[in-house]
């Protein structure tokens, strides 16, 4: 989205009325909720993560995007964790999670896979915003066992026949935002991401605290969506969405990915949101995950009924 369109769009978001609370207004102290931090340290990094609501409850992990943080979803945290189970994270790189080495997508992974393992997780509902949902869906390749539902918002599909020329000219753009100073970026991406204010000015924040180069290694891996093999399906349920105010030529480029890997793909257009659907309208965003949790769920529950018989 380049600058002056996201001026635009931040006049047409007055067109939608929806609650929005203050960033970080929660600081994993949320009442009645047992948000007390987590921290594992693996292969170089102090994962920081979150885990809250009933620990008899459906487990559902929440991975946010690149140069972001868990407060991310925190509007979903309050309202999830009343019928499930919740983890945030920290990616390694970002928030609180420091680490010795870059980001990479196949380290995130591994991260994610540790903690679940740490915490006795035997399969979750993944979602996923940006860079989080490649995280979500190469996960759900090399642990499928893991995995009962998709959810994957803002972002491209790993297992696409992405055209040579399209490979090309994702690779120049990213060698060209790599040569941009940071403060220039910082600058330029809160406005790209989202649509409101507040949100952009928690990007900033966020930005700065995850750095230059892991910020940049993190927007490389969306330039790399071939790490699982072609034809390969994703679990399902499986669930996609973007933000109806986000680059136009970019979400026409990524529902027609989508479509022609998983031509059985559902995909939702979030009203008043640009990249970062879950801040940009979180009401409509947590209802509308709300409702694929209740199907993962009801199928996962049907599938468990059948094998038992």
């Amino acid at each position: 989205m380049e600058l002056m369109s996201a001026t635009g769009t931040l006049a047409m978001k007055n067109r939608f009325v929806f609650p929005t609370p203050r960033i970080g207004d929660n600081q994993d102290t949320m009442s009645n909720v047992d948000s007390v931090p987590h921290l594992l340290f693996h292969k170089g990094c102090q994962l920081h993560y979150w885990v809250s609501g009933p620990r008899s409850a459906p487990l559902i992990v929440l991975t946010h995007g690149e140069g972001a943080n868990h407060h991310s979803f925190d509007a979903q945290v309050q309202v999830l964790t009343s019928s499930y189970r919740v983890l945030t994270w920290d990616i390694r790189g970002h928030g609180q999670s420091t680490s010795e080495q870059v980001f990479t997508l196949e380290q995130a992974v591994d991260d994610l896979h540790a903690i679940l393992t740490h915490e006795g997780c035997q399969d979750a509902l993944l979602v996923g915003v940006s860079v989080g949902g490649l995280i979500a869906q190469l996960f759900a390749s090399r642990f499928p066992d893991f995995v009962h539902g998709l959810a994957l918002l803002s972002c491209t599909p790993l297992n696409a026949a992405l055209p040579s020329w399209n490979r090309f000219v994702d690779q120049l753009s990213t060698n060209l935002l790599s040569a941009l100073p940071y403060w220039f970026i910082m600058a330029q991406m809160p406005a790209y991401l989202s649509i409101r204010p507040e949100v952009q000015k928690y990007t900033v924040d966020a930005m700065k605290e995850s750095g230059r180069e892991n910020f940049l290694a993190a927007w490389q891996a969306n330039a790399q969506i071939s790490a699982i093999p072609l034809n390969q399906n994703l679990p399902h349920p499986l669930f996609v969405a973007f933000g109806a105010y986000d680059h136009s030529h970019w979400i026409t480029r990524a529902t027609a990915l989508w479509s022609q890997s998983n031509p059985d793909v559902r995909i939702v257009t979030v009203p008043g949101a640009g990249h970062s659907i879950t801040q940009d309208n979180p009401a409509y965003t947590t209802k509308m995950l709300e409702k694929f949790f209740r199907q993962c769920v009801r199928e996962r529950r049907q599938l468990f009924s059948l094998t038992s018989n």
